[in-house]
């Protein structure tokens, strides 16, 4: 976790749900995978919150070379003394507007895919942290981030060990807030959202392709939808 999740809340939902302008339209994904450009939500060189476009994949500002393993998740225990996020849990913090999440579990001799959103509905914010990447010689400029993850300890824990950190609404700013230093125990400040807050189903096996980006990704599983004869 979290390696696919969906954003399919309209523009106007995601307006109000984080307080940012959105001069374009923000079209529905279904399946979005690492690598991809993908939506955050940051503070501008003003303070003020503000949508971007980054790459899902951490590339930390000091590497060399790019690779080939991008950091999609940083993990909660360690990501304030890693070298890979330590400055972007100083100053380049964000959040990552999600309407769900994937996970599978081994069902039945396969990967069954499944949805994960929070009861009631509606956009939620992952924690995550971005960073700008100029290349060895300072000619590129690719913006990425990492999604937080914490371990599971209820329900979920059937489903998955680990799973997105999600911020609440009223903890918005504390996160996006930059702090240099970093407070001793700053995640200890935040009450993310447990596992209680959260549902989860079964969806079909196109979620697995990630060619497939279309509202079919949240139906039912194939062989549920088959008529029973007996």
């Amino acid at each position: 976790m979290c390696g696919r999740y969906l954003l399919n809340s309209p523009k106007e939902a995601m307006v109000r749900a984080f307080k940012v302008k959105a001069q374009a339209g923000i079209p529905a994904r279904y399946n979005i995978a690492p690598t991809q450009p993908v939506l955050i939500v940051r503070l501008n060189a003003k303070g003020q919150r503000e949508l971007a476009a980054v790459e899902w994949g951490l590339v930390p500002e000091w590497k060399k070379e790019r690779g080939d393993k991008p950091l999609i998740n940083a993990r909660a225990e360690t990501v304030v003394e890693k070298p890979s996020f330590r400055s972007s849990m100083k100053r380049t913090r964000c959040l990552v507007p999600a309407d769900g999440w994937y996970e599978w579990r081994s069902e039945n001799g396969r990967k069954q895919p499944y949805r994960v959103s929070c009861t009631g509905g509606g956009p939620m914010a992952f924690a995550a942290v971005w960073a700008t990447w100029h290349g060895p010689a300072g000619e590129h400029w690719l913006e990425s981030m990492a999604i937080l993850t914490g371990p599971t300890y209820g329900p979920m824990k059937s489903l998955h060990n680990r799973m997105p950190l999600v911020v609440r609404p009223e903890q918005y700013d504390a996160w996006l807030t930059p702090h240099d230093p970093l407070p001793r125990s700053f995640l200890d400040g935040f009450d993310f959202l447990p596992e209680t807050a959260f549902e989860w189903a079964p969806v079909s096996m196109r979620v697995n392709n990630i060619r497939f980006d279309d509202e079919g990704c949240l139906a039912p599983p194939e062989d549920e939808m088959q008529p029973r004869l007996f």
